[in-house]
């Protein structure tokens, strides 16, 4: 009857030995070039020469992620930006394997890898937050075959793995891989990179945008988006990874280092207000006013240097920007179309009020239900402009509760674990606090656009930062914090 214990045990002692020492040394390199290069000959045969540089990189990408899997959100975020609006071969083939295959790939090697005990890492459980997501992809699957069936279910099955099962997996690798500290400050560095690069791109495209590709001109003179598409999204990037940037120049022990991050998180409020999208600056004045209170003396210096510098730079530089900015501010058509698309939304939810009409169907059904608002004329072909209208529409209130579930959920906790983090260093409370801004900011600007549908970067960051809350609460979660409240044990009805 004790044998078998320690079997179990031996194995579970001998298992990462042998994975480091033997399996991933000698015979992983060994299986892995037998099947790639049967491939390889395979496509050289057909004349496929271009992907052969993708299964060059598989042995050892895949090396790579066992032994750092969270170097897969590093990679992705450094590259992702890039190509999400390239429509040349080239960068579909990166988006492809950048988003498509690296992070549902890591994610399965980091499932295998704790399944099998290989890394040495504290054990994640799920709960409702992530058994809401699945619900709702197992909602959305069901609704594509159910209710969208007049639309090439192919197409619509490719686009719910990009905008939504990649950027819940992207959710799940960080829950499971916990990043530490050096994993943040790395991150860290990346998304200065993506700020600075993200900025200067933005600023060539208002005052030199004949060398930039017209694929990422496509806003040019209205609206700031570097490489991503969308304002919204432009801005969201921004202010998430200059949110990461800002929390480790507050704890770094170089004060050249705290300067040059801190520097980089006023680039990335420089492209907010050159985003000119008022959903936008509105987020970032909301974030702005969380982090002053967080950070009171830092935030009092910022404020009173960047009105110094607005009013000298705008008054001589930048004023022909800054009366646009003043024409955006009182621009009255674009606000009255967001209200006639709500009100066109919220009709189609009356309509189909539980399970909506169908996953990316709005467009099929939104005329039927326009309806004058006051003195406010129709307009044709017009986006909904509210995300989650939009999802209450196409996939009924019970997708639209269970979308919000998680975010909901964690809010919960993080009012109750929130304080039982150190108050000190990079992965403190302080950060947590920070994540929810930016998610606050998120849930500003997708009540003026609807990022899940077709901004793939802006989606997959909401799902990053609630991952990234997620995995800093959970080690300090009690059994408590996931009881049900008292009063919902009560009775409906008490007897006399």
């Amino acid at each position: 009857m004790i044998a078998q214990p320690k079997r179990a045990t031996l194995f579970t002692e001998r298992a990462p030995s042998f994975w480091d020492d033997r399996f991933l040394p000698g015979w992983l390199p060994m299986l892995l070039g037998l099947a790639f290069g049967a491939a390889a000959a395979l496509l050289i045969a057909r004349g496929n020469l271009i992907f052969l540089i993708p299964l060059a990189c598989i042995v050892p990408a895949t090396v790579l992620l066992l032994r750092y899997p969270f170097v897969a959100v590093i990679i992705w975020a450094l590259v992702f930006p890039f190509v999400v609006e390239n429509p040349n071969p080239g960068g579909r083939l990166v988006l492809t394997l950048v988003h498509r295959a690296l992070v549902p790939g890591a994610l399965c090697i980091a499932i295998v890898s704790d399944w099998l005990r290989l890394r040495k890492r504290e054990p994640v459980r799920f709960g409702r937050g992530e058994l809401a997501m699945l619900c709702f992809l197992l909602l959305i699957a069901g609704n594509i075959v159910l209710l969208t069936s007049d639309q090439p279910l192919l197409k619509q099955f490719i686009r719910f793995y990009d905008r939504l099962f990649v950027p819940f997996c992207l959710y799940w690798l960080i829950r499971l891989v916990a990043p530490g500290e050096g994993d943040m400050q790395r991150l860290a560095w990346a998304g200065a990179f993506v700020v600075l690069t993200q900025v200067v791109i933005g600023l060539i495209g208002w005052f030199r945008p004949g060398i930039l590709p017209v694929y990422w001109l496509n806003r040019e003179g209205q609206r700031t988006v570097g490489t991503l598409g969308n304002p919204a999204v432009y801005t969201s990037t921004l202010l998430f990874f200059g949110i990461i940037v800002l929390r480790y120049a507050i704890t770094a022990r170089s004060a050249l280092t705290r300067a040059l991050l801190v520097g980089v998180f006023g680039l990335a409020y420089v492209g907010v207000f050159f985003s000119f999208s008022r959903g936008s600056w509105l987020g970032g004045l909301l974030v702005w006013a969380g982090l002053m209170v967080l950070y009171p003396q830092l935030f009092r210096r910022l404020t009173v240097a960047i009105v110094v510098l607005g009013v000298v730079v705008g008054a001589t530089l930048f004023s022909s920007l800054l009366t646009f900015a003043d024409t955006r501010l009182q621009d009255a058509e674009t606000a009255q179309g967001r209200i006639i698309g709500a009100a066109t939304q919220i009709n189609m939810i009356e309509a189909r009020p539980f399970f909506g009409w169908g996953y990316f169907s709005y467009d099929l059904y939104d005329e039927q239900f326009k309806q004058r608002v006051g003195n406010i004329a129709i307009r044709n072909a017009q986006t909904s402009h509210n995300q989650f209208l939009l999802i209450g529409a196409e996939m009924g209130a019970v997708g639209l509760v269970v979308y919000l579930f998680p975010l909901v959920w964690w809010l919960l906790l993080s009012f109750k674990a929130t304080r039982r983090l150190p108050a000190k260093g990079f992965l403190s409370w302080q950060l947590v606090v920070m994540l929810w801004l930016l998610l606050l900011h998120h849930f500003v600007v997708n009540n003026f656009m609807e990022m899940i549908e077709s901004y793939l970067f802006g989606t997959t960051i909401w799902w990053m930062a609630l991952g990234l809350i997620a995995a800093l609460l959970y080690p300090h979660l009690r059994p408590s914090d996931y009881e049900v409240p008292t009063w919902a044990n009560q009775p409906l009805v008490r007897s006399s």
